[in-house]
């Protein structure tokens, strides 16, 4: 298993093979192409980060064409790095796009509908997918450092188990573009977050932390089979020039984003 990179026009984006079916739609985004411009140039898809509304719309015309799926119907929500869930319903349908949502305070979204897709922002963040392949069930999920700790991707799996009756040894994983360890930096406090395997001390007393392994092992944790987690390994910060980061680039920063879609069978 492992991800790949692949361009319509100048876009950019990144799939992971282990999501490769004719059941599901699924990518993450990069920064490359699009028409923000200004402060916030490229393919940003985050409309909270002062760029034009008009402009993102259009990156969200582009994306959605390149990765065939009906704009109508896709569902966002406001992220506040907590480890609230949300059972996306077919009401919720065009929330947070094409008209205001109520999904506040949400950094996960989960469904078993097919044609809609779900959407989550990151900028350094982590952009979880899952997918239960025995009972067609998707969520997505951000997971930034606090909702890491919060265990929100081993909280998504425990919510798909009880509302839609999966098993973990049936859920596959993917884990997107984010900051790695080589870049993630966290003060003296990092000792009473993280366990001794996650953190590498600094001789300036500082630590850097590994996120990708955090969360795949909190995955683990719930349930997943380790083979059945694909991790990017690409960190926004080393490459900022091919994706959103927001220690890189401040308040210059938009977002890329990790979509998943069932597709409509029969």
């Amino acid at each position: 298993m492992s991800f790949y990179e692949f361009k319509i026009n100048n876009r950019m984006y990144v799939k992971s093979d282990l999501f490769d079916n004719s059941r599901i739609t699924h990518g993450f985004t990069s920064k490359l192409g699009g028409v923000s411009h200004g402060k916030i140039s490229g393919l940003n898809l985050g409309f909270r980060v002062g760029d034009d509304k008009k402009s993102v719309l259009e990156n969200y015309n582009l994306v959605s064409k390149d990765l065939s799926f009906d704009l109508n119907r896709a569902v966002l929500s406001k992220q506040t790095h907590t480890d609230n869930i949300r059972v996306v319903t077919e009401s919720d349908m065009g929330k947070g796009i094409m008209r205001d949502s109520d999904i506040e305070d949400t950094d996960g979204l989960v469904t078993n509908i097919q044609n809609v897709p779900l959407v989550i922002f990151a900028a350094d963040c982590t952009p979880i997918l899952l997918y239960d392949k025995a009972n067609s069930v998707i969520a997505a999920v951000h997971s930034g450092w606090r909702g890491s700790v919060k265990g929100i991707a081993p909280k998504c799996i425990k919510l798909m188990k009880e509302v839609f009756g999966s098993n973990p040894k049936d859920i596959i994983a993917a884990i997107g573009p984010c900051i790695g360890p080589c870049c993630f930096e966290f003060g003296p406090e990092a000792i009473h977050i993280f366990s001794s395997e996650y953190r590498k001390q600094k001789p300036d007393g500082k630590y850097m932390i590994d996120l990708w392994a955090y969360n795949r092992d909190k995955m683990i944790e719930a349930g997943l089979s380790d083979e059945n987690i694909d991790i990017s390994r690409i960190c926004t910060a080393c490459n900022a020039d091919r994706f959103y980061s927001y220690r890189t680039h401040k308040d210059k920063t938009g977002r890329l984003a990790g979509i998943i879609m069932l597709r409509k069978t029969g």
